[in-house]
């Protein structure tokens, strides 16, 4: 069974979907149980089709019809903008720290070529070589792990961010 690539809300008053503002500066943003219904349904949606979030609103809260796709818009917006910051601090926190366990890798093997030629070749020689290279790994590992894997779940959120902010939202007035 195949899934619509259609979101449906039920709302029977608009405080479900928006937060207040909180100062004449900001616009109404989604409350944070409706930003997750709305994400959770979305990542179920493949990723290759567009989403349509259609919102049924009580007729009590007409007045607000107009203003519901454009807070659902400017919310994943500024979602993506913060995903997208997100992204860029992983490169570059990860790049930095690179050169650091460059420069402290540097370093190891230094020490360890100068152990190497005035102490002659025995056990502790071999443990301090054997131990400088599991440093070495574990200088590595968090650098790498974050140029390797850390950035891709948040390129993900970026890209359904995206596609809510484009998304085509419809709202249906219930007349009951």
């Amino acid at each position: 069974m195949s899934r619509t690539p259609e979101i449906t809300l039920q709302i029977l008053n608009i405080d479900e979907l928006l937060r207040s503002p909180v100062s004449p500066y900001r616009k109404r943003t989604l409350k944070t149980d409706a930003e997750e219904f709305i994400v959770e349904e979305a990542e179920a949606l493949s990723r290759k089709t567009a989403i349509n979030i259609k919102v049924h609103l009580a007729l009590s809260e007409v007045k607000y019809k107009d203003d519901i796709a454009t807070a659902i818009h400017r919310h994943f917006c500024y979602r993506r903008e913060q995903s997208q910051k997100e992204l860029k601090r992983v490169f570059q926190y990860g790049w930095r720290t690179l050169f650091i366990a460059l420069g402290l890798l540097a370093v190891i093997f230094s020490l360890t070529e100068i152990a190497a030629r005035f102490m002659p070749d025995n056990r502790i020689i071999l443990f301090i070589r054997e131990s400088f290279i599991i440093l070495g790994w574990v200088v590595l590992w968090r650098p790498l792990e974050l140029l390797l894997y850390d950035w891709y779940p948040v390129k993900m959120n970026i890209n359904l961010y995206r596609r809510l902010e484009d998304s085509k939202v419809q709202v249906v007035i219930n007349k009951s």
